[in-house]
């Protein structure tokens, strides 16, 4: 009959800069596993945080997964590459369940964090695939004019987490955000 059934999700071997790196200067990122591994619709699942403009490239191959910022990386910032259930094995496509590399370009990582459900208001069912965003300007207008700090995306339960925030006010905004501009 072939074996046991592989109920067992990948585990992370290795991570190129380390996770939770700080003083990281490279753009590449590179994963690697314990077996074959596949993404599972990268483009919808994973959020990279703060948002970049151009699309980051990421790949998988064999037991490797590697992500290339094209973003020119900001100094002294946390950024998070939030992969969700999206990494999964290649034969029985058990995920690496809510797995996010995180790195600092400065000298330490920001740990805080905002979590939360977004329901819509008309019949309170949670709304999946939503973009959940930060802005330090408190202002109304920033929500039209500037692009958000930092993201998350809602799972199918309208659940979400935003990860590597610095200390500081922040005003939290939800969006379905047809065109990736993250405004």
């Amino acid at each position: 009959d072939g074996g046991p059934y592989d109920e067992e999700p990948p585990v992370l071997l290795k991570a190129t800069p380390v996770l939770n790196a700080t003083g990281v200067s490279t753009s590449k990122i590179t994963l690697e596993f314990d077996e074959n591994v596949t993404l599972q619709n990268a483009f919808e699942n994973v959020v990279v945080s703060p948002p970049q403009f151009e699309m980051p490239e990421i790949k998988y191959n064999g037991k490797k997964v590697t992500v290339e910022l094209l973003d020119t990386l900001k100094p002294n910032t946390t950024y998070s590459v939030d992969f969700g259930n999206s990494i999964v094995d290649n034969n029985e496509g058990n995920p690496y369940e809510n797995f996010a590399y995180v790195f600092s370009t400065g000298d330490s990582v920001d740990t805080l964090a905002v979590s939360g459900t977004v329901l819509n208001a008309q019949d309170l069912e949670p709304v999946k695939g939503m973009i959940v965003g930060l802005h330090s300007g408190l202002d109304d207008s920033a929500f039209n004019k500037l692009p958000f700090e930092r993201v998350s995306r809602t799972d199918s339960r309208g659940r979400f987490t935003i990860k590597g925030i610095a200390p500081g006010k922040y005003r939290v905004y939800a969006l379905s955000d047809a065109n990736q501009n993250y405004l």
